[in-house]
């Protein structure tokens, strides 16, 4: 079989991004629905989402080396499978264990699934062109996953209503119906990563076989990925932006339901408020990922002077809009100056996300890009699980605008990270330039 080309890679990297994230957008907006439909209470579901999350933490690291070690595909693949499985599952749950069972299965699939699909477009496209730009491939696969969510939410917000022949307490209820049409895409999503993931031949990726050899390996493969993280400064710096910005979206999950429900007088017409805005600003982040690259050129032209300038730029933005739903949140504004800063923080936080991911990719082989990935994704959950957590006490304590202060420093400090590592990266670039330059036959003859 021929090698692909970059293009044909990337075509294929935005195709099985879509699918993949339009599964997982059917069943966001009607999930806790789903349990209080099967009648879990609150607590409950809470714990749900705390196992989810503490599985996929513990396993984040673990499969980034499985990744590295096993192959981008045969990862990618074992991932689809057990999504089918889950989501099958989540659609036939009716007890607190059963969805316990289905959340340990799906935390493995997503944890699974964080990287290796972009490992392999940037492998494929490196080895289909070493010159090749990645910021506009990897821009588009990000627009497309905000785009295939956000779209997918619509309908899966709308899809219990046409279950009028179901009834809450049967085996299927009308919040199955989501989840049934997630399987559905899930396994397309499956056949289409069995089709199209075709491995390139010489990364660097090392020749394991054997279940028992893979496993071995991963150990060492996990602390490679975290030695590079904690050794370089560029990558340092940006896993730690990484926290800070996890920290600032826990609180955009966190407050703004709870904020509208206070403005509109109502869980019910927030519910509804929450889920018109969530589509917006997913739409956004799209629009925003989608412009990182044309934003990058213009920001050349205005003394930006490196892709991570300009993301240092959409992070301050970033903060910027927080605190302008913090202002509404203190009065002035009201609801109409809430959801202009929701989705103008979505839209900003779109565009420095591929511009930074661009500048891991080019401080790590391809022997550990999966791994690399997986220590930026575990950064995220962290700073999302403290965010969470520090942010409910602060807004609880002294009020929500306080709480958006909170999310609003921690993206200055993320701003603040990211304007250091692109100096890092400047200085790491002309390191080499000037021992070559000193290295020169005229430079030896002065």
């Amino acid at each position: 079989m021929r090698p692909l080309s970059a293009r044909q890679a990337e075509r294929r990297y935005l195709a099985l991004s879509g699918l993949r994230w339009f599964a997982t957008g059917l069943i966001f907006p009607v999930m806790v629905l789903l349990y209080t439909d099967r009648g879990l209470d609150l607590p409950t579901a809470g714990l749900l989402v705390a196992l989810y999350s503490g599985v996929v933490i513990a396993l984040e690291l673990p499969t980034g080396g499985l990744a590295d070690q096993l192959g981008r595909r045969r990862t990618m693949l074992l991932s689809g499978a057990l999504s089918v499985v889950s989501l099958t599952g989540l659609a036939f749950a009716r007890t607190w264990w059963q969805f316990a069972a289905v959340a340990l299965v799906s935390a493995t699939a997503r944890a699974l699934g964080s990287g290796p699909l972009e490992a392999w477009y940037v492998d494929t496209a490196r080895a289909a062109d070493p010159g090749t730009a990645l910021r506009t491939g990897i821009s588009r696969g990000w627009a497309v996953e905000a785009l295939g969510l956000g779209l997918a939410a619509t309908l899966g917000g709308w899809l219990p209503g046409l279950a009028d022949g179901l009834r809450s307490g049967g085996v299927l209820s009308p919040f199955s119906v989501p989840a049934l049409a997630a399987a559905a895409v899930a396994t397309a999503s499956l056949i289409a990563h069995a089709a199209l993931m075709v491995e390139p031949g010489d990364t660097g990726l090392p020749r394991v076989t054997g279940a028992a050899a893979v496993l071995r390996d991963v150990p060492a493969q996990v602390a490679s990925g975290v030695r590079l993280a904690s050794s370089d400064p560029v990558v340092r710096l940006l896993v730690l932006r990484m926290a800070a910005v996890g920290f600032a979206i826990a609180a955009l999950e966190l407050l703004t339901p709870l904020q509208l429900a206070e403005m509109l007088g109502g869980a019910d017409r927030a519910g509804l408020a929450y889920g018109a805005l969530a589509t917006a600003a997913w739409l956004g982040s799209a629009a925003g990922s989608a412009a990182a690259p044309a934003l990058c050129r213009a920001g050349t032209r205005v003394g930006l002077a490196s892709p991570l300038s300009t993301a240092a730029a959409g992070t301050a933005l970033f903060g910027l809009a927080v605190a302008l739903i913090g202002l509404a949140a203190a009065g002035p504004g009201g609801l109409a100056l809430a959801a202009a800063g929701y989705v103008l923080a979505y839209v900003s936080a779109g565009v420095p996300g591929p511009l930074t991911t661009e500048a891991l990719h080019e401080r790590v082989d391809a022997a550990r890009r999966a791994t690399l990935i997986s220590v930026e994704s575990l950064a995220f959950q962290l700073g999302c699980l403290v965010g969470s957590v520090a942010v409910a006490r602060v807004a609880a304590w002294a009020g929500y605008p306080y709480g958006w202060a909170a999310a609003a420093g921690a993206l200055l400090v993320a701003a603040s990270l990211t304007v250091r590592a692109a100096a890092r990266a400047r200085s790491s670039q002309a390191a080499p330039e000037q021992t070559k330059a000193e290295d020169s036959p005229a430079h030896q003859l002065r």
